[in-house]
């Protein structure tokens, strides 16, 4: 599963992992920021540093009370100031926005930012703070702070877990703001967001893609980074009085299944939005333009929704977004290395990994299922051989439905590319492994021994 904090992700996708800088607003007679617009110049207003809080207990549960003190702002970043107590006779560490548990919103919208991480002995005090960067805040439309729910998990010695669950704050602003103003859809498509952070929106639509028992996804949009880098961006309102958990799973570009396990998980409180994010240039490994996969004309994807139980509490759904505009077409060639029962293994060569910190290599494999039902494919464990050397390789699990195509790239690790003197693609004759091929009943179909043999 490739869980992954959504803000985070949101952000390093639009600036591409560079810094953003804001041109300064003008001011208005009342002293307060506006977004500047000339044309195509628009530029982000600045965020406001007026809200406050009075001294509020967050949790005084178990022996540990957490208070929130003040608000402080600096240049970057609001910082929620905490007393936290342990009174209790065993060492606690607090932590808030982990991959464990993050339960953090600001203004109606699920955010993932404002991380803690804080040790505190047995009958002790401590003083830390909680960062959330106006950066990650802009996005989603939040300028202002009007209030705010922190979740925490509090961890002894012996891994024993307590989940405070959201535990809200309101500021001097609470009162006064407006939370019927579609805040992120006007600010994901505004043109002072998309010049501050470099990227465009290739796709966007405020059409309902489905409402059930509270849950609905009311928009989505396709975004483009200035390296090309694409996102889906799903914005899900939890309007039931529980906590869901929705899942995102069995993803497809073009009509090219690119994912077919768990790819996200995402928490979203009672009463609140979240932005669900899909980095689809991450998904096949990175390597998507190797399948022809030029620009994004079609999503689909799969999701559930279940409360804290694991009970489902709305009907999973499969959802298709198209981009009228795109091309949606994927490259099915390559040199056929197996072709029975309905099905057809592709072999469309080897290539490196896109990251610069990697050294590793894939070999692209794509697979048709012609058939009437769908279908599961896995390695057969220590099969592999590169040059007729036995080697270690990994494949992901992967499922394919009837009458669809799907990528399966195989990382061939460095490691022990290395250790037989292969560097490069080119030195690379020779592939061999074997592969199970199951219904998804788990019923074996077949289980060929493939060869593939490179001509450079």
């Amino acid at each position: 599963m490739k869980k992954i904090l959504s803000t985070v992700l949101f952000l390093s996708l639009l600036v591409s992992l560079a810094s953003c800088t804001t041109s300064s607003p003008e001011a208005s007679e009342d002293g307060s920021s506006q977004t500047v617009s000339t044309g195509n110049s628009a530029t982000l207003q600045e965020f406001q540093k007026t809200a406050m809080i009075e001294e509020t207990v967050l949790y005084d549960a178990q022996d540990v009370r957490i208070t929130a003190t003040g608000l402080s702002y600096n240049n970057t970043s609001v910082d929620i100031n905490l007393d936290i107590e342990n009174n209790s006779n065993k060492d606690l560490s607090f932590t808030a926005c982990t991959l464990g548990y993050s339960c953090n919103s600001v203004n109606g919208y699920m955010i993932s930012d404002g991380y803690l991480n804080c040790d505190v002995t047995a009958g002790k005090k401590a003083n830390d703070t909680i960062t959330f960067s106006y950066d990650a805040l802009m996005v989603y439309g939040i300028f202002e702070l009007s209030d705010i729910e922190l979740g925490f998990t509090i961890t002894d010695d012996d891994y024993n877990n307590i989940y405070t669950g959201p535990c809200p704050l309101k500021t001097s602003l609470a009162d006064t703001h407006n939370y019927d103003t579609p805040y992120y859809r006007e600010m994901i498509t505004s043109k002072a967001l998309q010049n501050a952070f470099a990227y465009s929106v290739s796709y966007f639509s405020d059409d309902s893609l489905y409402d059930q028992n509270g849950i609905s996804i009311v928009s989505s949009a396709l975004c483009v980074n200035k390296d090309d880098e694409a996102v889906l961006l799903l914005e899900i309102v939890n309007g039931s009085n529980e906590t869901v958990d929705v899942t995102t799973s069995q993803v497809s570009v073009n009509g090219l299944g690119v994912y077919s396990g768990t790819w996200s998980v995402d928490m979203i409180n009672p009463g609140k939005t979240c932005i669900a994010t899909l980095s689809l240039s991450d998904m096949a490994n990175g390597m998507l333009t190797e399948y022809g996969v030029k620009e994004v004309g079609t999503v689909s994807l799969s999701m559930s929704f279940k409360n804290s139980d694991g009970n489902d509490i709305s009907t999973p759904t499969d959802l298709t977004i198209t981009n009228p505009d795109a091309k949606v077409k994927f490259d099915s060639k390559g040199d056929e290395i197996y072709n029975d029962n309905n099905i057809r293994i592709i072999s469309k060569g080897i290539a490196k990994d896109n990251s610069e910190y990697s050294d590793d290599l894939y070999l692209l494999l794509l697979v048709e299922n012609n058939s009437a039902n769908p279908i599961v494919l896995d390695d057969v464990y220590d099969s592999f051989s590169i040059n007729g050397y036995m080697m270690d390789a990994s494949m992901d699990y992967t499922e394919v439905k009837n009458n669809t195509s799907s990528v399966i790239p195989i990382k061939l690790w460095s490691t022990y590319l290395e250790e037989n003197d292969i560097t490069s693609p080119e030195e690379i004759n020779s592939v061999e492994f074997s592969v199970e091929i199951n219904n998804n009943h788990d019923k074996e179909i077949d289980k060929p021994t493939l060869n593939i043999e490179f001509k450079h």
